[in-house]
Order: C-alpha cells, then sequence, then structure tokens
C-alpha cells in the first residue's frame, strides 16, 4: 500500500476589515484562494481532460489510475464503442487546445437512423442541415488527452493506483 499526502488547495481568508482597507473596487476576491495541488483519481476521458484544464490553469495536478497506462497496454479494457461527441464536447476539446486535432480524426454523423417493427427506417437529424456531431475513437481520444495531460510540466501520472481510502479532512489518500 501507498500512501500520498494532498495538501488542501485553500489559503487564509481575508477578513472583511482587511479586504476594506485593501481593496477599493468589488472586482477583489472575498478571500485569497492559493492553488497547490489537484488529485485526480481516474484517468479515463473525463480524468484526463480535467487534468489538462487544472494544469493548463497553472494548478500543480496529479493523477491516479487504476489501470496500466492504457497508451502502452497491448489490450485495453473499458469501454470500446465509439464516442459520439457533440458541440460542448468539442469546446471542452477546444479549451484545452485540442479540438482541430481530435475533430480531424472523427467521423461526421448528421443523423441517427431509427428502425420500426415494419422495418421501415427514418433518419432523423442531429441538428440543423448541415449540422453533425462526430464518431471519435473512445481510446484514441484517451490516449489523446493523457499525452495531453503529460506535455504540463505541473502534471504527474501514476498508474496501476486504485484508491483504497480518502480523507476529506487531512488530504490523505492510501492506494494500492
Amino acid at each position: 500500500m501507498e500512501t500520498h499526502q494532498i495538501e488542501r488547495p485553500w489559503g487564509e481568508t481575508v477578513s472583511g476589515s482587511e479586504r476594506q482597507r485593501t481593496s477599493s473596487t468589488m472586482e477583489e476576491p472575498i478571500c485569497r484562494l492559493t492553488p497547490k495541488k489537484v488529485a485526480i483519481v481516474g484517468g479515463g476521458l473525463v480524468g484526463a481532460l480535467n487534468a489538462c484544464y487544472f494544469a493548463k490553469r497553472g494548478f500543480d495536478v496529479e493523477v491516479f489510475e487504476t489501470r496500466e497506462d492504457i497508451r502502452q497496454a497491448k489490450v485495453v479494457k473499458g469501454r470500446s464503442i465509439n464516442l459520439a461527441l457533440s458541440h460542448r464536447g468539442r469546446q471542452a476539446l477546444k479549451h484545452v487546445g485540442m479540438e482541430d486535432k481530435i475533430v480531424s480524426q472523427g467521423i461526421p454523423m448528421h443523423a441517427r437512423m431509427i428502425h420500426s417493427t415494419s422495418g421501415k427506417q427514418s433518419p432523423i437529424p442531429y441538428g440543423k442541415k448541415g449540422q453533425f456531431i462526430l464518431s471519435v475513437d473512445r481510446a484514441n481520444l484517451n490516449k489523446e488527452l493523457l499525452t495531453e495531460a503529460e506535455a504540463y510540466p505541473n502534471m504527474k501520472m501514476n498508474f496501476d493506483h486504485k484508491l483504497k481510502d480518502w480523507s476529506p479532512e487531512t488530504g490523505l489518500m492510501t492506494f494500492t
């Protein structure tokens, strides 16, 4: 078993009187938050994307993933079907600078097909004429996100780390 201590990422709160002395506008923060370290448990699509978001914003990020590094694995366990990437998903990728790379690998899907019991097929468009969602390879997207996250100097990946226990009071995390 391995134990990691993750510091709580909050600085001291500024008192009201100190805030009045130091602030002349309402744009000043109510309290001073000093970003320190973020631990992300899970290196799947959401964990890897969040790692990119936090690292890009200057946090020290550490990701803990139960599986081995899927970029090195001979067989990747988990979901294998393609992912339908909508406008909202593309926006998330855009914010971490990955939209163009992933979109270039996707297959446009303009409509879903409804199959009736009589055998009739009816397409239902995903949007207005010319609009589409993208079908992207889920495993490849995860690999690309992990690679992007790992490129940040304030980022550390830990594979083969399964979370066994966590204390929100102390930030103590125990892995096997």
